[in-house]
């Protein structure tokens, strides 16, 4: 491997060189090393117009000159380069250079620094070349890969933080009309954890830190609607008239009617009408269609529901919380969520979609259309015709 005398080399650049020059070639191909150099450049530092040239320069390479008894040769020209690119020679100097250090390249350069190949009259074989090498590259890919992927789930880390950080800030938000007189304390302190020069992942567990307070402050004035997890699925109680069912839903109605509608379909259910509705559990076996229904029923016939959703059904407030990734896996709009709620509440709409989820993943020809399976089950709700203790007592056995 030929180095030209007017380079200064470094460490780095001496790295490529020898990966060059190693004998036990790695067998890869072409489209496999592009791949990923593309999915690792962002973790080598790579972007911008060195980017551009290390895709110039690797399309320029032949597929076959990727095979083990060969050489991934390129030649092409400073100034050609250039003008492909538009920038200065300077800059495409640099450029390579930050490529060769990067492990990617290494030069092989002739006496006078010229880049050229001469092929076998087929035009196949290279039989004398100088230019730039990716040996060095093709010897890395595994690396290469695996950085790629390490990166891109790296990214999906960064996004799901990002994207929890806003729905729990939001909750918080939410949650804090129920503690009036602390409610601007809290928002200055959610406020003050998003704006500080913290990493995400802190700010996340500083706002779960806060988001767990304030739900223990107020369940120490709420009371549980129907047990918890431990208890019996026969929870049997008195069936009252439809009249009663309606002065629920329409308290219920009047209550959203208040509230200040959430931005984003993840939060499209509201904490604050949660709390509000598990606050007397009398009132909640006032609704016939709750009226064999127990969280402990509904924990036992959904295992596959909790397993998909890596959650576990404890108490009500846990069923309604699942409302919006229950409802994104049967396709039910947003706005189809908020017609269902007004019907028929938060708790009656978290039991039917945890109940058609789990049908839907034990046989999925079960249910055709579960949006539409949601809308019924819905209606049947409010005219007082939903039986949904049987369907739970059937996934149970």
């Amino acid at each position: 491997m030929k180095i030209a005398s007017f380079r200064k080399m470094t460490p780095a650049m001496l790295r490529s060189q020898r990966l060059a020059m190693a004998n036990d070639i790695v067998k890869t191909t072409k489209a496999q090393v592009a791949m990923a150099l593309k999915k690792a450049a962002p973790k080598l530092g790579i972007e911008g117009t060195t980017y551009h040239i290390l895709d110039i320069l690797i399309g320029l390479t032949k597929a076959d000159d990727w095979q083990q008894h060969r050489k991934p040769l390129v030649a092409i020209s400073n100034e050609k380069l250039a003008e492909y690119v538009g920038r200065s020679k300077r800059t495409v100097v640099r450029c390579i250079k930050r490529l060769v250090e990067s492990g990617i390249l290494a030069y092989q350069d002739s006496s006078t620094g010229r880049r050229f190949i001469y092929r076998d009259d087929k035009g196949d074989e290279i039989l004398k070349g100088y230019g730039l090498d990716f040996s060095p590259a093709r010897q890395r890919v595994r690396e290469l890969q695996k950085m790629g992927q390490e990166f891109a789930a790296k990214i999906a880390r960064d996004k799901e933080v990002k994207r929890t950080i806003v729905q729990l800030s939001r909750t918080i938000v939410d949650l804090s009309q129920l503690a009036k007189a602390q409610a601007p304390e809290i928002r200055q302190t959610v406020e003050k954890v998003l704006n500080e020069p913290n990493s995400n992942e802190t700010k996340l567990e500083a706002l779960r830190t806060l988001h767990e307070a304030l739900l223990d402050q107020l369940d120490e004035h709420i009371e549980s609607p129907a047990g918890d997890i431990h208890d019996t699925p026969y929870n049997n109680t008195t069936l009252q008239d439809s009249s009663s069912c309606k002065e629920v839903r329409n308290s219920s109605n009047d209550e959203y009617s208040q509230l200040k509608k959430p931005s984003g379909f993840e939060k499209a259910f509201d904490e604050k009408s949660i709390r509000k509705s598990s606050a007397n559990s009398k009132r909640q076996k006032q609704n016939s269609s709750l009226e064999d229904v127990s969280v402990g029923l509904i924990a036992s016939a959904t295992p596959e529901t909790q397993k998909q959703l890596d959650f576990s059904v404890r108490t009500w407030s846990d069923v309604v919380t699942a409302i919006p990734p229950l409802a994104l896996m049967l396709g039910l709009s947003e706005a189809g969520v908020e017609d269902c709620r007004r019907k028929c509440g938060d708790l009656v709409l978290g039991a039917v979609l945890m109940t058609t989820v789990e049908k839907a993943l034990r046989d999925p020809g079960t249910v055709s259309n579960p949006a539409g399976y949601v809308r019924a089950c819905v209606d049947k709700a409010m005219n007082g015709k939903l039986v949904l203790h049987r369907s739970l007592f059937g996934l149970l056995h």
